[in-house]
């Protein structure tokens, strides 16, 4: 190259401190040259957990059942209310029937929380005492109330195997099984019509046991969560016979109820203007889902990268997110992906990050790697967003929102928690590489 051309020359780590520090004087012995590329891993990066107001989770295919305790994020109950829909049904008033049995069948999703192999997991089932209806903006929230009766009318009791998903068929009590095949034999109006049905059966709430030790998630379609009838018809032989009561496909919910007075999280508010900043929380971020728990991602000092020179531009810049060890293991299986997003400066989420070309979301695949330390990370490659926020101030600055993909944010309890910057270990890395030009 002619000494007339630029001079390109890669210097490491010559900020001194983070992107607040000083204009740096570093490579000022090459008088000669216009340009220099530059890259730091100590650009200031602030971590806050939010927690939203509520989750809507209505009509979602999946729901989360138990009870689970730790330091880390408190103590969680998970309840499933559904309402049943009627079958199409009709008995020959000239036959006999016979009551056999009454089960409901659960499928595992494969999502889970804690350990659901040691002990059993125990559910009661609990008759809803009022109806269930739809807000004004059509949703029930995880947050949502409706009473029930005080003693449940039946009990499951079992040990889930969530890996293999390995489908639960339970046996639930004779009666309740008589009383509604005595309900069709008679050709009763609560089964001619769903507003008929709902008077009579208003729903089900199904309520996990305080002393297990798991939360179990189960699909909830018309081939899971369904209740199944078994009966025979009596003539000159006999003929076995089912009905199902499958649950609706709008009146379903999943509430939680979270205790976070003894973990990291004790002085969190709901609302998205109330970020809990790393700095109280043992220098740890939290995202999680169902209970609503997300992180918001600031780079305060940003625009201090412009004191370095004349001219600046970011080259790139890689975002390193490490879960802390001791928070997650087979009991606390990470989840295998993330989501991140624009914040507006009101913490109102706008675009999700996408790959270099603009095309495809970034997931921030999960990589684990026991081998080495520090090994097990999430990264996302944020150089465009820095590109575009690089100069700005005010409500033209954008921050990020980091949280479970929308298939799972609503439907799981799958979590992560990070170390901030100053954590002795874990502690998240922004590597930044960018140019400079001096007159």
């Amino acid at each position: 190259m002619k000494p007339g051309i630029w001079i390109i020359t890669y210097l490491f780590c010559l900020l001194l401190a983070s992107c607040r520090d000083e204009a740096s004087s570093a490579g000022g012995k090459w008088v000669e040259s216009s340009f220099y590329n530059i890259q730091t891993d100590t650009c200031t990066v602030l971590l806050s957990t939010i927690l939203a107001d509520s989750v809507a989770t209505s009509g979602d295919s999946i729901c989360q059942i138990g009870h689970y305790s730790g330091t880390t994020w408190g103590d969680i109950q998970a309840s499933f209310y559904a309402e049943y829909s009627v079958p199409s049904v009709s008995l020959n008033e000239e036959s006999t029937y016979r009551f056999d049995s009454i089960t409901i069948i659960m499928s595992p999703s494969g999502s889970y929380l804690g350990d659901t192999i040691s002990t059993p997991q125990h559910i009661y089932m609990h008759k809803l005492t009022s109806n269930m209806a739809l807000d004004k903006d059509g949703y029930l929230y995880n947050t949502t109330s409706y009473p029930y009766e005080a003693t449940p009318f039946a009990t499951l009791t079992f040990k889930n195997q969530p890996v293999k998903k390995k489908k639960l068929e339970l046996r639930l009590p004779d009666e309740f099984g008589q009383e509604l095949l005595g309900l069709m034999k008679d050709q009763s109006i609560y089964f001619r019509s769903q507003d008929y049905f709902r008077s009579y059966l208003k729903g089900i709430a199904f309520v996990p046991d305080k002393a297990d030790k798991c939360i179990s998630g189960f699909g909830v379609s018309d081939s899971s969560m369904y209740i199944k009838l078994y009966y025979s018809q009596i003539t000159s032989s006999i003929t076995n016979m089912s009905t199902v009561f499958t649950p609706s496909s709008t009146l379903k919910y999943n509430k939680t109820v979270q205790d976070r007075s003894n973990s990291i999280l004790a002085d969190i508010v709901p609302g998205s203007n109330n970020a809990l900043s790393s700095n109280k929380t043992e220098h740890q971020a939290v995202v999680q889902g169902l209970v609503g728990n997300y992180i918001k991602i600031e780079f305060p000092h940003l625009n201090n990268l412009l004191l370095q020179g004349d001219m600046v531009t970011i080259e790139s810049a890689m975002l390193y997110l490490y879960p802390i060890d001791g928070t997650y293991d087979t009991d606390m299986p990470l989840p295998s992906s993330l989501s991140m997003y624009t914040l507006d400066d009101s913490n109102v989420a706008q675009e999700a990050i996408t790959d270099s070309y603009g095309t495809s979301v970034q997931d921030g695949s999960l990589v684990s790697d026991k081998s080495v330390a520090n090994g097990t990370y999430y990264t996302f490659d944020i150089t465009s967003f820095l590109q575009d926020n690089l100069g700005t101030f005010g409500m033209n600055r954008q921050n990020l929102m980091l949280m479970l993909p929308n298939s799972e944010f609503s439907t799981t309890l799958s979590g992560v928690t990070f170390g901030d910057q100053n954590r002795e270990h874990n502690k998240l890395k922004l590597v930044v590489l960018y140019k400079i030009y001096n007159e």
